[in-house]
């Protein structure tokens, strides 16, 4: 696994500062995510991928660390994105992976809607998708907590009508229908939960109990209702 670039992620991080100024971020919660390595679980807002940029410069320039991504493997198909999205810490989706950033006490980042909620329709901005469970296999392997993370401003910022799925010598590329490209300068909001301990899901031994698509669930849910609160927290997204 190819290490971030110092350097890249410094040069990446003076025009996310510009784009965190425009859009007027507001963050709360900053103090959960805890010094050690954990997994913080984000929704999708926006086609655009500006929720992992306003993201990725609250951390940086907060806490001082650096978080890793987990992208679709699509992603990693096409060889200059490839070298760009390793420089600044991206990597394939994968629970080992994930794991070796944990044991060196990183940060790594899950988007569990995947591309169901980053190209969904406008008229379901802010109604989180099924999460997918792999963030917590990872949990429940590494024992590292799980800070879920609230993101608000990209449904409006660059809405969308869906999605196509266009086929390709790469694969089968899902691609957004959007009605914008350049940011609208809305309000954005981000806000860090509490810490998650993946530790209590394992006191129920049952056989037959799948721990990781019960925590997806609990994890989802307790994200929907802050997601609806800091929605009506901001207000009117252009005031």
């Amino acid at each position: 696994m190819r290490p971030p670039d110092p350097t890249s992620i410094e040069k990446a991080a003076e025009v996310l500062r510009r784009l965190r100024q425009y859009s007027r971020l507001t963050v709360e919660g900053i103090e959960h995510v805890p010094a050690g390595p954990c997994i913080l679980v984000a929704n999708h807002t926006g086609w655009a991928g500006l929720d992992y940029a306003n993201l990725f410069i609250t951390v940086y320039d907060g806490i001082h660390r650096a978080p890793r991504v987990a992208v679709h493997p699509s992603f990693f198909r096409v060889p200059a994105l490839r070298d760009l999205g390793e420089r600044l810490g991206f990597f394939e989706v994968s629970v080992q992976t994930s794991a070796q950033i944990l044991d060196e006490k990183g940060i790594v980042t899950f988007f569990p809607e995947a591309e169901n909620g980053n190209f969904k329709p406008f008229w379901k901005r802010y109604q989180l998708q099924e999460f997918k469970p792999g963030f917590a296999r990872v949990a429940l392997a590494t024992e590292a907590p799980i800070v879920p993370v609230v993101i608000v401003g990209g449904e409006d910022a660059n809405p969308s009508l869906g999605k196509l799925h266009i086929k390709h010598d790469l694969g089968n590329i899902p691609v957004p229908l959007p009605l914008n490209l350049f940011p609208l300068p809305v309000k954005w909001r981000i806000s860090f939960m509490e810490p998650i301990d993946p530790a209590r899901y394992l006191n129920d031994e049952s056989p037959d109990k799948d721990h990781a698509e019960t925590i997806a669930r609990d994890v989802r849910a307790a994200m929907q209702e802050e997601l609806d609160r800091q929605v009506a927290k901001r207000g009117n997204p252009w005031l």
